[in-house]
């Protein structure tokens, strides 16, 4: 019974820390992407109202947040096409100071062309169909002339795409995950107490005679042998190494 009341107060213990714990992520989450100082919406060519430009400022704030990826928006008049336009949208991000994982929709009205320039994170997670998917969706917009609806598309779109990849559904929403597992916890505590609850109905004078007990027998018995191995490392002259993060680009005309 005192070891079980020394379980239970162990797990109350942990469950307190996890309670603090979970409390500290509230209290001092902070986040990279989450800058007063990016813009993230650029509109040169002035396709869009200002109403527009502050909620699709706000959407690329919030997703880029979710993400961990900075997601941008540019017009343009110039009249860039194809690689010109995915070096100049490259050289945007570098010169504006976005980070290694970003990604940025250009559209240019000079020539009806709209690209989707994307490295790191966004690179990493998802596959070049996926991306051509998500471009035509929004030129189906761009072709119509709704250009708020067809950013919007494309903020929704990217960070639906980055925030479901495999490697995201382990990290995202942490919060949620601990709080799950709090509630798992205090399940198994509560289980463990109700148990504890129990009237034992066997005493260990059950299985003695006048509080006392006696040997009536004793011997060793071979049970079995435990061999352990162990493999010897060769050293070889092979290697093979990686690089980080690649870019990518996908577009067409509208």
């Amino acid at each position: 019974m005192i070891k079980i009341k020394n379980k239970i107060k162990a797990s109350m213990i942990i469950i307190m820390a996890c309670i603090m714990c979970v409390g500290m992520l509230f209290s001092i989450k902070t986040d990279a992407y989450a800058d007063s100082s990016k813009e993230y919406v650029y509109d040169n060519a002035g396709i869009l109202t200002s109403d527009e430009i502050s909620k699709l400022k706000s959407q690329c704030k919030k997703a880029s947040e979710d993400s961990e990826c900075d997601i941008v928006i540019i017009t343009t008049n110039i009249g860039h096409d194809y690689s010109t336009m995915d070096s100049y949208l490259e050289q945007f991000l570098d010169d504006n100071g976005y980070s290694e994982d970003a990604v940025i929709y250009g559209v240019d009205m000079k020539s009806r062309a709209d690209r989707i320039f994307e490295r790191g994170k966004a690179y990493d997670s998802m596959s070049a169909s996926k991306l051509d998917s998500i471009i035509k969706a929004s030129e189906k917009y761009l072709s119509n002339d709704n250009y708020y609806k067809a950013f919007s598309k494309y903020v929704k779109n990217m960070n639906m795409c980055m925030t479901t990849s495999i490697v995201k559904k382990l990290t995202y929403k942490m919060w949620i995950k601990l709080l799950i597992a709090l509630g798992v916890a205090v399940v198994v505590v509560l289980t463990m107490m109700h148990n504890a609850k129990a009237k034992m109905t066997v005493s260990s004078t059950e299985y003695t005679k006048d509080h006392n007990f006696k040997v009536n027998d004793r011997r060793d018995v071979f049970i079995n042998t435990t061999v352990v191995t162990r493999h010897i490392e060769h050293n070889n002259s092979s290697s093979s190494g990686g690089g980080g993060g690649g870019s990518r680009s996908s577009g067409g005309h509208f």
